[in-house]
């Protein structure tokens, strides 16, 4: 005989789940012993949407299940924010909650709302768990995270369900996803449009890293000499020093590789997803649509539509295409791009500053190839997608299908304990407060982590749309603290920066020592793109 909460930790372990991150109450008390006795490890945060950031994380570096656990009430609703970063950014993410005793409900009011009526639109399944169901249901949550689009799923459960015992436990035949088409047609079908094609490009999107098809898209673009542009959540995907590397999409409405995509006369889609778009998708040329999730939410046009393993299709492709003979436009698009953007001057910043830019280059020229960067919500997270040069897939992480601040110092916590090396976490002064307290396990697990704090005083983002706007600046700056009270208070290292040698300096000794450190860097933020340069622009 085992219990709804024995069996609960045991499909956990089946999964793959060695670490839950979460912040209990009293109601959690049976499951939290349930894991415990299953050698899980619980990291205990300081806010629920932080355990549901890291457990996103955790499932993008591992390739398993993240696994966030609150409690009912206000431990479920704080989660908010954070289940919904998993599910717009498509993470794999079981977030186990506690739940009012269903005798009560009727009768007691405290603390009690409907988590099923409130995590439905923000979840591929949401349950309460009872004991005649439990097995079905627990199994059925764990196989949707990964079922399809990638996406999280919530289960309720109460302490006296959770200590009820299963009648039996049989085993559950398993549950598959639909079997890969039929690639004859298909192939068939991208080869007649693409021979009729002079300038084909790739946009690679987040969907890649359910089959993480790198090297094969890289032999496809180079057969094809075709540009190849990512978003947010994909690069590194495809090597940011490759000459067919032509840039980033989905941070505003002019993103500069916008031209480049214009220029296309047909689009190879893989992986992509417009949820992380700012800018609605409108384009119009022919598009081959190759993905391991529908094209639905919404659908785009497509002239030729796969869904199915992503690594299929392109070894197939390649067996193709790679004699195809290319117009010769691909690399010769993306450097005349480049020596574009490269002639555009930045401004000079003010007395005891840096522009954005300079900390990005310190950064890129004092880091190893297979650095992990974070960055929080902001104008410095539109500055960095656009530009930070990812080399190696997996190894920048960022909030962009939901773009929640708060996202930058959690996600950085995760990657650093997982991977076990140095990582920096680009934030900005008002999203570290969102956070301030996750600091703490820095300490705790004396984690290689380099907290760049931007410090403008401000919501610079919205600020500049007040500006933009010709509006007042009006509840946008605000005071900072005193960060290296701040630092010492948390057991971190700390360095203040004004100029381009603090900089490096304060990067190269927080990697050396591989002490967590917070490094505030006084930021002039003219040179984010988003900044409104004066008054009149």
């Amino acid at each position: 005989m085992v219990t709804v909460v024995d069996y609960l930790a045991e499909q956990l372990v089946e999964a793959n789940v060695t670490t839950v991150y979460g912040l209990p109450g009293g109601e959690n008390v049976e499951i939290m012993e349930a894991i415990r006795k299953q050698g899980i490890e619980f990291v205990l945060v300081k806010n629920e949407s932080s355990a549901c950031f890291m457990a996103a994380t955790h499932a993008r570096l591992t390739g398993t299940l993240g696994v966030a656990l609150t409690t009912l009430g206000p431990g479920a609703t704080n989660a908010y924010v954070g289940l919904a970063h998993a599910f717009l950014d498509r993470a794999p993410v079981l977030l186990i909650t506690a739940q009012t005793d269903p005798y009560l409900i009727g009768t007691h009011t405290h603390q009690v709302i409907d988590l099923q009526a409130s995590f439905s639109p923000i979840t591929k399944f949401t349950a309460e768990l009872d004991v005649e169901t439990a097995q079905s249901t627990i199994q059925h949550a764990i196989h949707m995270t990964t079922s399809g689009r990638l996406g999280p799923v919530h289960l309720g459960i109460n302490n006296r369900v959770a200590l009820q015992q299963l009648s039996s436990v049989s085993q559950i035949e398993n549950m598959l996803d639909s079997p890969d088409p039929d690639l004859t047609e298909i192939v068939k079908d991208i080869q007649t449009l693409i021979s009729g094609k002079e300038k084909p490009v790739f946009v690679v999107g987040l969907g890649l890293e359910k089959d993480k098809p790198y090297s094969q898209t890289q032999e496809l673009a180079e057969a094809l000499d075709a540009p190849v542009i990512d978003t947010p959540k994909s690069k590194g995907a495809f090597p940011a020093r490759h000459p067919l590397y032509a840039g980033t999409i989905g941070l505003t409405r002019t993103d500069p590789v916008y031209d480049v995509l214009d220029e296309a006369d047909c689009i190879i889609a893989v992986g992509f997803d417009v949820v992380e778009l700012v800018k609605p998708w409108d384009q119009k040329q022919p598009l081959i649509w190759i993905a391991n999730w529908a094209n639905q939410d919404p659908r785009i046009p497509c002239d030729v539509e796969y869904v199915g393993n992503i690594v299929t299709l392109l070894d197939e492709l390649i067996k193709y295409l790679a004699s195809s003979s290319n117009s010769g436009w691909g690399e010769k698009q993306v450097a005349q791009f480049r020596n574009q953007q490269n002639a555009v001057s930045s401004p000079a910043p003010k007395p005891n500053t840096l522009l954005p830019q300079t900390v990005l280059e310190v950064i890129r020229d004092n880091t190893p190839d297979d650095i992990t960067i974070t960055t929080d919500v902001g104008s410095h997270k539109i500055f960095t997608a656009l530009n930070w040069q990812a080399l190696e897939p997996n190894r920048y992480f960022v909030s962009n299908g939901l773009s929640a601040m708060g996202f930058g110092l959690t996600s950085a916590i995760t990657a650093s304990k997982i991977t076990g090396k140095p990582t920096i976490c680009i934030t900005g002064d008002a999203g570290l407060a969102m956070v301030v307290g996750e600091l703490a396990l820095l300490a705790d697990y004396q984690l290689p982590v380099i907290v760049v704090v931007m410090n403008d005083s401000a919501l610079d983002l919205i600020r500049s749309a007040q500006k933009r706007r010709n509006r007042p600046v009006f509840g946008t700056e605000f005071s900072n603290p005193n960060y290296k009270l701040l630092a010492g208070a948390y057991r971190l290292d700390y360095a203040h920066v004004e100029t381009r040698e603090h900089c490096e300096q304060a990067i190269q000794s927080a990697l050396e020592s591989k002490s967590p450190t917070l490094v505030e860097v006084m930021i002039d933020p003219i040179g984010y793109p988003t900044t409104v340069k004066s008054t009149g622009d």
